[in-house]
Protein backbone atom coordinates (compact mmCIF):
# COMPACT_ATOMS: atom_id res chain seq x y z
CA UNK A 1 0.00 0.00 0.00
CA UNK A 2 2.86 2.37 0.78
CA UNK A 3 4.13 2.00 -2.76
CA UNK A 4 0.82 3.18 -4.15
CA UNK A 5 0.82 6.55 -2.34
CA UNK A 6 3.29 8.29 -4.66
CA UNK A 7 1.40 7.03 -7.71
CA UNK A 8 -1.91 8.11 -6.19
CA UNK A 9 -0.54 11.58 -5.41
CA UNK A 10 0.78 11.96 -8.96
CA UNK A 11 -2.59 10.88 -10.34
CA UNK A 12 -4.47 13.39 -8.17
CA UNK A 13 -2.06 16.19 -9.12
CA UNK A 14 -2.59 15.42 -12.81
CA UNK A 15 -6.38 15.54 -12.35
CA UNK A 16 -6.39 18.84 -10.46
CA UNK A 17 -7.92 21.72 -12.40
CA UNK A 18 -5.39 24.14 -13.82
CA UNK A 19 -5.89 27.82 -13.20
CA UNK A 20 -5.43 29.76 -16.41
CA UNK A 21 -4.67 33.47 -16.24
CA UNK A 22 -7.41 35.56 -17.82
CA UNK A 23 -7.04 36.14 -21.53
CA UNK A 24 -6.93 39.89 -22.06
CA UNK A 25 -7.63 41.55 -25.42
CA UNK A 26 -4.77 43.26 -27.27
CA UNK A 27 -3.68 46.68 -26.04
CA UNK A 28 -5.49 49.66 -27.48
CA UNK A 29 -4.88 53.40 -27.73
CA UNK A 30 -7.17 55.88 -26.05
CA UNK A 31 -8.93 58.56 -28.10
CA UNK A 32 -6.48 60.95 -29.75
CA UNK A 33 -3.33 59.14 -28.57
CA UNK A 34 -0.68 58.69 -31.25
CA UNK A 35 1.24 55.48 -30.73
CA UNK A 36 4.23 53.65 -32.15
CA UNK A 37 3.48 50.16 -33.46
CA UNK A 38 5.67 47.22 -34.45
CA UNK A 39 5.46 45.36 -37.77
CA UNK A 40 2.64 43.15 -36.44
CA UNK A 41 0.60 46.21 -35.41
CA UNK A 42 1.09 45.84 -31.65
CA UNK A 43 1.37 49.08 -29.68
CA UNK A 44 4.88 49.64 -28.33
CA UNK A 45 5.64 51.25 -24.98
CA UNK A 46 9.22 51.76 -26.18
CA UNK A 47 10.44 51.16 -29.71
CA UNK A 48 14.15 50.84 -28.85
CA UNK A 49 13.50 48.10 -26.32
CA UNK A 50 10.86 46.55 -28.57
CA UNK A 51 8.53 46.47 -25.56
CA UNK A 52 4.89 46.00 -26.53
CA UNK A 53 2.07 47.31 -24.34
CA UNK A 54 0.63 44.68 -21.98
CA UNK A 55 -2.51 42.82 -23.01
CA UNK A 56 -5.70 44.45 -21.82
CA UNK A 57 -4.11 47.87 -21.44
CA UNK A 58 -5.31 51.21 -22.80
CA UNK A 59 -2.67 53.80 -23.64
CA UNK A 60 -3.56 57.25 -22.34
CA UNK A 61 -0.41 59.18 -23.27
CA UNK A 62 2.90 58.57 -25.02
CA UNK A 63 5.94 60.78 -25.55
CA UNK A 64 9.32 60.13 -27.16
CA UNK A 65 12.41 62.33 -26.87
CA UNK A 66 15.28 60.59 -28.61
CA UNK A 67 16.06 57.41 -26.65
CA UNK A 68 13.78 58.52 -23.78
CA UNK A 69 10.12 57.63 -23.65
CA UNK A 70 7.19 57.94 -21.31
CA UNK A 71 3.91 56.08 -21.54
CA UNK A 72 0.84 56.24 -19.31
CA UNK A 73 -1.72 53.48 -19.46
CA UNK A 74 -4.39 51.61 -17.54
CA UNK A 75 -4.35 47.84 -17.21
CA UNK A 76 -6.41 45.24 -15.35
CA UNK A 77 -3.32 43.68 -13.74
CA UNK A 78 -2.22 44.53 -10.19
CA UNK A 79 1.23 46.09 -9.74
CA UNK A 80 2.95 42.83 -8.76
CA UNK A 81 1.53 41.06 -11.84
CA UNK A 82 2.51 43.98 -14.06
CA UNK A 83 6.07 43.86 -12.72
CA UNK A 84 6.26 40.12 -13.41
CA UNK A 85 4.92 40.70 -16.93
CA UNK A 86 7.48 43.48 -17.51
CA UNK A 87 10.42 41.37 -16.37
CA UNK A 88 9.31 38.42 -18.54
CA UNK A 89 8.70 40.61 -21.60
CA UNK A 90 12.14 42.21 -21.25
CA UNK A 91 13.78 38.79 -20.83
CA UNK A 92 12.09 37.54 -24.02
CA UNK A 93 13.48 40.62 -25.84
CA UNK A 94 17.01 39.72 -24.71
CA UNK A 95 17.33 42.31 -21.92
CA UNK A 96 18.82 41.25 -18.60
CA UNK A 97 17.73 42.93 -15.36
CA UNK A 98 20.94 43.76 -13.46
CA UNK A 99 19.27 45.74 -10.67
CA UNK A 100 15.76 46.07 -9.32
CA UNK A 101 14.67 48.61 -6.72
CA UNK A 102 11.16 48.65 -5.24
CA UNK A 103 9.40 51.47 -3.43
CA UNK A 104 5.95 50.67 -2.12
CA UNK A 105 3.69 52.95 -0.12
CA UNK A 106 0.36 51.11 -0.28
CA UNK A 107 -2.28 51.91 -1.28
CA UNK A 108 -1.27 55.15 -3.03
CA UNK A 109 2.10 54.44 -4.66
CA UNK A 110 3.96 51.47 -6.08
CA UNK A 111 7.20 51.97 -7.97
CA UNK A 112 9.95 49.80 -9.45
CA UNK A 113 13.20 50.85 -11.10
CA UNK A 114 14.97 48.31 -13.28
CA UNK A 115 18.44 48.66 -14.74
CA UNK A 116 18.74 46.63 -17.94
CA UNK A 117 21.66 45.40 -19.97
CA UNK A 118 21.86 43.86 -23.43
CA UNK A 119 25.41 43.50 -24.70
CA UNK A 120 27.03 46.92 -24.17
CA UNK A 121 23.67 48.72 -24.14
CA UNK A 122 22.19 49.86 -20.79
CA UNK A 123 18.76 51.27 -20.05
CA UNK A 124 16.82 52.31 -16.99
CA UNK A 125 13.10 51.56 -16.75
CA UNK A 126 10.82 53.02 -14.12
CA UNK A 127 7.33 51.59 -13.59
CA UNK A 128 5.00 53.60 -11.35
CA UNK A 129 1.43 52.80 -10.33
CA UNK A 130 -0.57 55.66 -8.85
CA UNK A 131 -4.34 56.15 -8.67
CA UNK A 132 -5.14 53.35 -11.14
CA UNK A 133 -2.70 54.54 -13.82
CA UNK A 134 0.68 53.07 -14.75
CA UNK A 135 3.56 55.22 -15.98
CA UNK A 136 6.51 53.59 -17.72
CA UNK A 137 9.62 55.70 -18.34
CA UNK A 138 12.67 54.47 -20.25
CA UNK A 139 15.97 56.40 -20.15
CA UNK A 140 19.40 55.60 -21.59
Amino acid sequence: MRRLWPALLLFLAACAPRVQPPAYPPAQAGPGVLVVRNAEGAILLNGELGLAAPPGSTLLFQRYRGARSQSRFTAPQAFDRMLLWLRQALKELGWRVVRLELLEEPPRLFQARLVLKKGDDRRSVRLVYRSGVYTLEVTP
